[in-house]
């Protein structure tokens, strides 16, 4: 069977997948017009079809044209793909976007060169796919590097690396083949196969691979809006609430004691009603970002409205809490915010409380108990830290 025609027969099932991964994500897109991951990938795989239809109905007088118009679309299609997974993986900025940038120019420049000075088949075979393997070496790094990935990311991480190997496999056996690219040889067939698989693997890592991806970053940011409070980025009550039962459960079994902070700000809605609530909103963010400046890695911070918020410390006993709650009130008292005129400064008061908990205990009377605390905080003057006793061993 005639080569070019196999081909042109592997690069038309290549079209045709990418027309169906845009149909897809254009439909979905229809109603999602602002997610921006998703419209760079979509712009990505869209310049990526056109090249593929150039590539395969290219003939006659404008052959050149079309080899220059299709891979230099390539280069461009692959560098948004390559911007997508850095958006993904949270790692696109200033750099990557400049990394990103000059290997397309580069790439589309010396594409363009060869095909110019010294067009021959396997150099440009070989510039092409080294130049795609250098697209995707930044966004692999980031997806097999980073320690808070999921194992579906770094799955995906180590398939492109997959990917980015059949480029630098394709680039060498034409490199050192190429003698043996006459039609219908074995070793011509061997490499067009390989060039399928390696476009194959593209088409489906860049098509199911980034859809999964993207829903697995969908569902993360889900679960963070459930759980987090939008402005201080810290628990709200109800993850609050259901993260401290289990640690009851857990501190009840080893039979350990943990402590509960519960504060607000001081005439928070004085500095309200002077300021105004923008500068309100830049105190609670301000508190929030402090504590959790001071807080180790098992303590849980909430904010459960207002200006009020909570914090449990797992493990500590009456004088490590004491010690940590009173650091808290020392920091927040010397915090200052600079505003147009002067500076603000403000303070918090807070109820203390530590139990050895038991099956028995409540979330429910464990934060009445400890608001009654701050409340006596409260009417001892202030910017205090008082200590109250939970209210099922009164």
């Amino acid at each position: 069977m005639n080569i070019l025609l196999d081909m042109k027969m592997y690069l038309s099932f290549i079209i045709s997948g990418n027309l169906v991964t845009v149909a897809l994500i254009g439909a979905y897109l229809w109603h999602h017009r602002d997610d921006e991951t998703l419209n760079t990938f979509f712009f990505g795989k869209c310049i990526q079809l056109v090249a593929w239809i150039v590539a395969v109905f290219r003939s006659g007088t404008f052959d050149l044209v079309a080899i220059s118009l299709a891979n230099s679309l390539l280069f461009v299609g692959y560098a948004l793909d390559a911007v997508a997974l850095l958006k993904l993986t949270r790692s696109y900025g200033k750099s990557s976007y400049r990394t990103c940038l000059w290997i397309t120019i580069l790439s589309i420049l010396g594409f363009n060169l060869i095909l110019i000075f010294y067009n021959q088949f396997n150099l440009r075979v070989v510039f092409a796919s080294l130049s795609l393997a250098a697209l995707l070496v930044l966004p692999i790094y980031r997806m097999v590097q980073g320690k808070n990935h999921s194992l579906l990311m770094h799955l995906m991480g180590y398939l492109y690396l997959a990917l980015l190997g059949s480029f630098l496999g394709r680039a060498m056996m034409v490199l050192f083949m190429y003698h043996a690219l006459e039609p219908g040889t074995l070793s011509a067939s061997f490499i067009y196969g390989f060039t399928f698989i390696t476009l194959n693997l593209s088409m489906i890592l860049g098509g199911t691979g980034f859809i999964l991806l993207l829903k697995e970053m969908t569902d993360r940011e889900l679960v963070r809006l459930a759980n987090y409070d939008d402005l201080t980025q810290t628990l709200n009550r109800r993850a609050f609430f259901a993260r401290t039962k289990q640690y009851l459960e857990q501190y009840t079994k080893k039979q350990q004691k943990l402590s509960f902070l519960l504060f607000d700000v001081d005439q928070f809605k004085c500095i309200n009603d002077t300021h105004g609530h923008d500068v309100g909103d830049r105190v609670l963010r301000d508190l929030s970002r402090r504590i959790y400046g001071l807080m180790e890695t098992d303590q849980l911070l909430s904010r459960f409205g207002g200006d009020e918020f909570a914090i449990l410390m797992p493990g500590m006993d009456e004088e490590q809490s004491a010690v940590s709650a009173e650091r808290i009130r020392s920091e927040i008292a010397n915090a200052e915010i600079d505003l147009l005129d002067k500076t603000l400064r403000y303070t918090i008061s807070i109820g203390l409380l530590t139990i050895r908990p038991n099956r028995f205990t409540d979330v429910e009377n464990l934060y009445i108990s400890c608001d009654n605390a701050l409340y006596d905080a409260k009417k001892n003057g202030k910017n205090s830290v008082h200590r109250g006793q939970y209210q099922d061993e009164l």
